[in-house]
């Protein structure tokens, strides 16, 4: 398969490529990155934090190939730098956000909102449902429901949320 294939309308100078090995180190940057702040109220000691989030990235990543069979990795790159990561997997009825992280000094500049709107352009096309679960009292939720998508679930501390496309 190609590198680059999905055509999205993102904005400018932003790109989706496949995920590579060479991606390891940038993606043990992004998950300590992103999930770091959760453990800043633990008061645990830098080196604990590290080496715990380190074993829960391995962790993430089993669960991922295990769970998701048809799931497609992609880095999110912006003017040539690697700013985060999208991962989907296609559903019998729906296109499934396993995850969507951007690096921490990259967000709020509208990009996790061009990813997601470029993936809703895409399973409209393909007459397709999209599916993901958020963390409850994560901001994203909002952003979630201002984009079209419902809470369908209870999943415990997350919520399962759908947005139906033009075809359902």
């Amino acid at each position: 398969m190609p590198d680059k294939v999905l055509p999205m309308a993102m904005l400018e100078g932003m790109e989706l490529r496949r995920e590579r090995p060479d991606d390891a180190e940038f993606l043990k940057q992004l998950f300590y990155a992103v999930r770091s702040p959760e453990f800043g109220a633990a008061g645990w000691p830098e080196e604990q934090t590290r080496d715990f989030l380190a074993i829960q990235e391995r962790m993430q990543w089993t669960h991922y190939d295990r769970t998701y069979k048809r799931l497609e990795r992609w880095i999110v790159e912006r003017n040539g730098r690697s700013i985060g990561r999208l991962y989907l997997a296609t559903e019998p009825d729906a296109l499934r956000v396993v995850e969507i992280s951007i690096m921490p000094e990259d967000r709020g500049r509208g990009l996790g909102s061009g990813l997601l709107r470029s993936v809703l352009e895409q399973a409209s096309a393909a007459g397709l449902d999209v599916v993901l679960s958020v963390d409850r009292g994560n901001r994203a939720e909002g952003l979630y429901r201002r984009m079209g998508f419902e809470a369908v679930r209870d999943e415990g501390m997350k919520t399962g949320m759908r947005w139906r496309g033009p075809a359902s």
